[in-house]
């Protein structure tokens, strides 16, 4: 004996089969299927195309920065240099050099209608000690301006201590006493 239990209602067992269904389902699927297919055949051209869009101003960028590094300063160069102005510099601020300085900035300062006459103490081994100049100018603006130009040269302090009025036989001349002080190079 054999017993079947049946639980599909009766109305469900004399359906017909619902063959466009199916048929329309499988379109469905096929549909989908292709849409999906081109649509990811679409996405990986578009992929590679924005791809090498990247490349390209990947390589720019390289390019670019290979440019910006051949522009940087040799800094190996310019330090050895540095290094080399540094000891001749050491090596010129002996008292030979600051003597020849002492010497070219004084001539330099001294205007044309300016004779100096004197020069005290005579000893310049100590170049930084208060000197003494005497002279001789056309008018009192000369003196002025020899004052002017020593001060301005930035290595002396100058100070005018005494003027005077002479009467030679071409004319009349201005003696001077100027006090100055040499100041070395600083470092």
């Amino acid at each position: 004996m054999k017993y079947q239990f049946d639980l599909l209602p009766k109305e469900y067992k004399s359906l017909p089969r619902d063959t466009l269904g199916i048929a329309l389902a499988l379109l469905t699927i096929l549909v989908t299927i292709s849409a999906i297919g081109s649509m990811s055949i679409k996405n990986h051209s578009e992929l590679s195309s924005a791809q090498a869009q990247v490349d390209s101003v990947d390589v720019q960028v390289r390019s670019m920065i290979e440019k910006t590094g051949e522009l940087q300063p040799p800094v190996n160069e310019i330090t050895s240099l540095q290094n080399s102005i540094n000891f001749i510099n050491q090596n010129l601020d002996t008292p030979g050099s600051s003597l020849v300085d002492f010497l070219a900035t004084l001539e330099a300062s001294v205007p044309d209608r300016v004779v100096i006459t004197d020069i005290t103490p005579k000893n310049f081994t100590n170049i930084r000690q208060s000197f003494t100049i005497s002279g001789e100018a056309a008018t009192i603006f000369d003196v002025l301006e020899f004052a002017k130009r020593l001060e301005q040269s930035g290595k002396f302090t100058a100070m005018l201590k005494t003027t005077a009025n002479a009467t030679q036989d071409d004319g009349s001349v201005q003696k001077f006493t100027l006090d100055f002080t040499y100041k070395a190079a600083q470092k």
